[in-house]
């Protein structure tokens, strides 16, 4: 019971963070985002290192800080144009250095595009500078973590067939079911809120099959995330959120949802 109750404690802080950010967008999400790349980077970074990986982490760490600000001021050429200085950075080091492996430069790559070009996907759908951007952040949250808090309680509760024991030995079949209701709940939370609080009207339907969709893949990003542990033979990658692990163990499924959430929403026009 301690340790539900300090689960629920972080939520309820980790819920705050994200209303404050959807409500004062612009450079508050453009900070708040640049620090939980950076945070998401060095845990990476000292996952790998888990393995005898040492990847060069300084552009990556400056991609992480300056990704948002450059999309925020300048647009998205310009933020491919960091992407690209940034790879090009690595490598150059990697021919300057001769300690550096090329399994350290596939490491490095893989931060590239996970987490860095996933999370930069968070900005993608705009600084809240209207309250379509708005909706689209907080449905980036919404559906995983619905899903992910449903398949944790029905998990605990009912949960007897594991589901993938190899990845990840807690999660089970009937928490991943109970997940897939937890996506649809989200999305229909934020669809309650878009017209009292932003006077928009997309069609209730829009935020289920995208919530059904956050689900599936949230769910897969958390394990997805759990195969890097695993690899690495840690259990979470950090300890910032007391029972709820690192930045990565909190982002894994909504970075990962974040994609589909900037797609759709650009595939129905009102992004």
């Amino acid at each position: 019971m301690k340790e539900f109750l300090i689960r629920v404690v972080v939520a309820i802080g980790l819920v705050a963070l994200l209303a404050t950010v959807v409500y004062f967008g612009g450079w508050v999400q453009a900070c708040a985002l640049s620090l939980l790349s950076f945070a998401a980077v060095f845990e990476m970074g000292r996952m790998f290192k888990n393995r005898g990986v040492d990847i060069c982490a300084w552009p990556l760490m400056l991609l992480a800080l300056a990704q948002y600000p450059v999309l925020l001021l300048f647009g998205a050429g310009w933020t491919l144009a960091l992407y690209v200085m940034c790879f090009t950075a690595l490598i150059v080091e990697r021919i300057l250095n001769k300690k550096r492996t090329n399994v350290d430069v596939i490491a490095e790559i893989t931060v590239i595009i996970y987490p860095l070009s996933l999370l930069l996907c968070m900005g993608l759908i705009g600084f809240c500078d209207d309250d379509i951007s708005r909706i689209g952040l907080l449905m980036m949250f919404a559906a995983p973590c619905m899903a992910d808090n449903n398949a944790y309680i029905f998990g605990r509760l009912i949960g007897k067939k594991k589901l993938c024991p190899s990845i990840s030995p807690n999660k089970t079949v009937e928490g991943y079911i109970a997940g897939l209701i937890g996506g649809p709940m989200g999305g229909m939370i934020v669809w309650l809120l878009q017209e009292p609080l932003w006077g928009i009207n997309i069609h209730w339907g829009w935020y289920v099959g995208l919530g059904i969709i956050g689900a599936v893949i949230g769910q897969f990003g958390d394990l997805f995330a759990s195969t890097f542990k695993r690899w690495a033979g840690i259990k979470d990658f950090g300890t910032i959120f007391p029972k709820h692990g690192g930045i990565m163990d909190r982002l894994d499924s909504a970075m990962m949802f974040a994609p589909w959430v900037v797609v759709s929403f650009n595939l129905i026009g009102v992004a």
